[in-house]
């Protein structure tokens, strides 16, 4: 089993460093582009790994690429142009496209998104060395802070933060990916390094905390209550004891959360939407996928907030899930 998580998440990672082709006795087979993350993020490998499950017990029928990205913007603006056929997406991204505004303003509304299922709730990693005398939020002005690369759903989260708190002039912003930005922190480069968490912390963060001591910067009382205000698809949570590491990891941390998704494009067939989550679904799967990246884990029937949103689930979602027992929304069913 061990030997197999390895291979997983060894094979997940080569995966999306390339669009891969196929020969020509697969010619038969259906191809799919999954959108997945940008180096050093929890996306990138987990997305690579659940490609790889698909690919081995769908192979007869369906061939998945786990395609390298940016993170949720690009999957988004990719799945726009019809270049991925499936992504993982934040939800305030996903609510930008449908409605063409935020980051998506001036462009027509995206009524293209069909969901297959929740996938989990992800913190905002704020992380800086133990050593650091960075201790809230608005310690934050005048420091070099990594929000991950251009693409990345955690760019404008970290940046409507910053406006919400009033330090959106005052705070250094630095641009690369989770795995350089967790290395320039390590290496006293930059000061803070604010990106989703896998759900927690990125796996570059995990990383080099085996070395170095960090801090997970906590909200006050007040930071909380201005972001929550302003920043709707944030909510204040708490990262369980020894889930993360740094100082005080046996005790609960705070930290803000926000909702992500697995959806499809409506020209991707129900049948292989309904294939895509039995096989992932499966309970054997599930424990394989959860120990290369707990999203899959937690991933399932959660759809409360699409109603409120207007974004409905995909047919072959619609299909899976309802022989599961669950009960879907009508609102949900298009």
């Amino acid at each position: 089993m061990k030997r197999r998580i390895f291979l997983l998440a060894s094979i997940g990672m080569i995966s999306t460093a390339l669009v891969m082709g196929v020969t020509s006795s697969m010619a038969e087979v259906q191809k799919y582009v999954f959108g997945s993350g940008p180096m050093g993020g929890p996306w990138r490998i987990g997305v690579g790994a659940g490609v790889q499950i698909l690919n081995e017990q769908l192979k007869d029928k369906y061939f998945f690429t786990a395609a390298a990205s940016g993170g949720s913007v690009e999957n988004m603006r990719r799945m726009i142009a019809g270049e991925y056929d499936t992504i993982w997406v934040h939800q305030n991204n996903m609510y930008d496209a449908w409605y063409g505004v935020g980051l998506f303003e001036g462009q027509k509304p995206f009524k293209d998104i069909r969901v297959l299922e929740y996938l989990t709730d992800q913190a905002v990693c704020i992380a800086t060395l133990a050593k650091s005398p960075i201790r809230s939020l608005m310690d934050l002005a005048g420091k070099k802070v990594n929000i991950g690369p251009a693409g990345s759903g955690g760019v404008p989260i970290a940046k409507a933060m910053f406006k919400a708190l009033g330090i959106a002039d005052k705070v250094k912003i630095v641009n690369i990916t989770f795995e350089a930005g967790a290395q320039a922190l390590k290496d006293g480069q930059i000061d803070v390094s604010m990106t989703p968490g896998g759900p927690y912390v990125p796996p570059a963060i995990a990383e080099i905390s085996r070395s170095v001591t960090i801090r997970l910067v906590e909200p006050t009382p007040e930071e909380a209550k201005k972001v929550e205000s302003e920043v709707t698809y944030l909510h204040l949570g708490v990262i369980p004891p020894n889930k993360a590491p740094g100082e005080n990891a046996d005790k609960e941390r705070k930290a803000f959360f926000w909702s992500m998704y697995w959806v499809a494009l409506p020209r991707v067939p129900e049948e292989v939407v309904y294939e895509m989550l039995r096989v992932t679904q499966d309970p054997k799967n599930k424990e394989v996928l959860g120990k290369v990246l707990n999203y899959w884990l937690t991933a399932g029937p959660q759809f409360d907030a699409l109603v409120k949103m207007g974004v409905p689930l995909h047919p072959g979602a619609v299909k899976y899930w309802k022989e599961q027992g669950v009960k879907i929304p009508p609102e949900l069913v298009k």
